[in-house]
C-alpha cells in the first residue's frame, strides 16, 4: 500500500506547507497519520472478511488511492470511495454498514489524536488501551518487531548479533534436529546477521501418507482458475460484449445473456522457502527440501527461492538434483540459516526475477514471519505480490499451535494480503490445508483458524 498516493493528503493537513511551517508546534505528523490511516484501513478490510465479504487482495491499495482522492474530511465521500473499492456484491452492503461507523469513529479520532498530539486510537491500537507514557526501555513498549510472549533476548558476549528467543510451538516432535529443550519452550535462533552455513544434510525419503499430503495439496491449490474463461450456461459473469452484439438482431433489447466461467489451469507456482535459523531450528530440514521438491516436481511449472538475509534462486539445482535437491545444493555451495530479512528477500524478487510472479501464479511463502529487516520494505513487497500473483498462500511453522497468533512484525504486516495462512511443520500439516481449499476455495474461509485439528484445543497463553 505504499505509493505515490497518499491517502492523508485529502485529509489531516491537507495542503500545509510543511517546510513553511517546520517550527511550528501545531503541525501535524504526517508520518504517523499516514500510518494510522493505512492501518485502520487495513483493519476495516479484515473485519469486512470475517464478517463474509469477498475483499480482493489488492482491494486496499485501490481504496487508500481512492482516499487520497476524496479526502478524509466528509463523511459520506470516504464511505462512498470505500463501497467502491472493497465491495464486489450488493448483497455485502449490510456488512459494510455495520463495520463503517467504527471503522470512521477510528480513523477520526485517530487523526485528531496526531494533529493535537493527544492520547487517542494509535494506528493499529486498541480502545481499549490504557492511557499513560510508554517509554523505549520499558518491557511493555509497544515495539511491532518484539514477540510478546518471548522471553528477553540473551546476546552473546562475542557482540555478532546472535540472539536467542524463546517462541512457544507446543509441538516439540516435528522435527528430529531441534535444540535440546530447555525449559518450558525451545531456544530458537533469532538474529539480523546470523551464521549462514552450507547446506550439510540429506533429502529425507517421504512416506507415502506424506507423499499423498504434499500431491494433495498441490492439487488443491491447481484448482485456482486462470484468466482465461470459456462460455457455459451456468458461468459467474455475463459477457457483455456479446451480449449487445446478440441484441443488435433484437432491436437493442437483450433477450439472451450469454455467460462465461474461468477455465481452471495447472498449477504455475512461486515457492519462497524461509531458510532462516529460525525456521531451519524448527521444521525437519531434509522434510523441508523434500516438501520443495515435491512440489517442483508435482506443479506444471515452478521457480524456488531459498531466503535468509539474502535470496538465491535455486530453482535449477531442483531441476537437476534427480529428487536428492540437497546434493545439487551441496554442489552449488548453497548457504542458508541466516537471519530472516523477509522484505529484502520479496524486494531482490521483484528486482532480479520479476518474471517469476504473474497472474497465473500462485505464490507459496514458507516461513515463521520473524523478520528482522526494514518494515517498510516488507510492506512494499508483499504489496506488490498480492498485485502481481493469482493468489499468496503462507505456511507459518509457528501456526500448527493452538496458541498462534499472527503478532510478530512480519506476519501482522503480511496478513491483510494473504489468501491464506495455513500451519505447516510437517507434511500431515498440508492434508488439512488441502481440505479446506477443496471445500471453500481461497477466497473463503480458511487458514490456520480453522484448522479442524484445533478445536477445542487449550489456546493457552502465547503467540507469535
Amino acid at each position: 500500500m505504499h505509493g505515490d498516493s497518499d491517502p492523508t493528503a485529502g485529509g489531516a493537513g491537507r495542503g500545509v506547507d510543511t517546510a513553511a511551517n517546520h517550527d511550528r508546534e501545531d503541525v501535524p505528523d504526517f508520518r504517523m497519520a499516514r500510518r494510522h490511516v493505512l492501518i485502520e484501513l487495513l483493519r476495516f478490510a479484515a473485519q469486512l472478511r470475517n464478517d463474509g465479504v469477498t475483499v480482493p487482495t489488492s482491494a486496499t491499495l485501490h481504496a487508500a488511492q481512492a482516499l487520497s482522492v476524496v479526502g478524509l474530511d466528509d463523511r459520506s465521500h470516504v464511505a462512498d470511495a470505500l463501497r467502491a473499492t472493497l465491495l464486489s456484491e450488493p448483497a455485502e452492503r449490510d456488512a459494510f454498514e455495520s463495520a463503517f461507523p467504527t471503522f470512521w469513529h477510528r480513523l477520526r479520532s485517530g487523526l485528531s489524536a496526531v494533529a493535537t498530539d493527544h492520547d487517542g486510537p494509535t494506528a493499529g491500537g486498541d480502545d481499549e488501551r490504557e492511557d499513560g507514557p510508554t517509554h523505549a526501555d520499558s518491557p511493555v513498549a509497544e515495539d511491532p518487531g518484539v514477540l510478546e510472549d518471548a522471553e528477553p533476548p540473551d546476546i552473546d558476549d562475542s557482540g555478532d548479533g546472535d540472539v536467542e528467543v524463546r517462541i512457544p510451538t507446543e509441538r516439540r516432535h516435528v522435527t528430529g534436529d531441534r535444540p535440546a529443550e530447555t525449559g518450558e519452550s525451545d531456544a530458537r535462533r533469532y538474529s539480523a546477521v546470523g551464521g549462514r552455513q552450507r547446506v550439510d544434510i540429506d533429502t529425507a525419503q517421504l512416506t507415502e501418507p506424506e507423499l499423498t499430503a504434499i500431491d494433495r495439496f498441490v492439487d488443491a491449490l491447481s484448482t485456482v482458475p486462470g484468466r482465461r474463461r470459456r462460455q457455459s450456461t451456468a458461468g459467474d459473469r455475463v459477457e457483455a460484449r456479446r451480449a449487445l452484439r446478440a441484441s443488435l438482431s433484437t432491436g437493442g433489447a437483450p433477450i439472451d445473456l450469454p455467460e462465461s466461467r474461468p477455465t481452471p489451469s495447472e498449477l504455475r507456482c512461486c515457492l519462497l522457502v524461509d531458510v532462516s535459523g529460525s525456521v531451519l531450528d524448527t521444521v525437519d530440514r531434509s522434510v523441508l527440501l523434500a516438501f520443495a521438491d515435491r512440489l517442483y516436481d508435482s506443479a506444471r511449472e515452478t521457480d524456488v527461492f531459498l531466503f535468509d538475509t539474502e535470496l538465491v534462486d535455486v530453482t535449477e539445482q531442483f531441476a537437476r538434483g534427480g529428487g536428492d535437491p540437497a546434493a545439487a545444493l551441496r554442489e552449488a555451495e548453497v548457504q542458508w540459516g541466516g537471519g530472516t530479512q523477509i522484505g529484502e528477500a520479496f524486494t531482490t524478487l521483484r528486482a532480479r526475477h520479476p518474471y517469476a510472479v504473474d497472474r497465473r501464479t500462485v505464490v507459496v511463502v514458507v516461513s515463521d514471519g520473524l523478520d528482522v529487516g526494514d518494515p517498510d520494505m516488507l510492506a512494499d513487497g508483499i504489496t506488490w505480490l498480492a498485485q502481481r500473483a493469482g493468489a499468496l498462500v503462507w505456511l507459518n511453522p509457528l501456526a500448527v499451535s493452538p496458541a498462534f497468533e499472527p503478532q510478530s512484525r512480519g506476519m501482522s504486516t503480511s496478513v491483510p494480503y494473504l489468501d491464506a495462512l495455513f500451519g505447516f511443520a510437517e507434511p500431515a500439516d498440508l492434508a488439512e490445508a488441502a481440505r479446506q481449499i477443496e471445500q471453500r476455495g481461497l477466497h473463503g474461509q480458511v487458514g490456520y483458524e480453522y484448522d479442524r485439528r484445533l478445536v477445542g484445543a487449550d489456546s493457552g497463553g502465547g503467540s507469535a
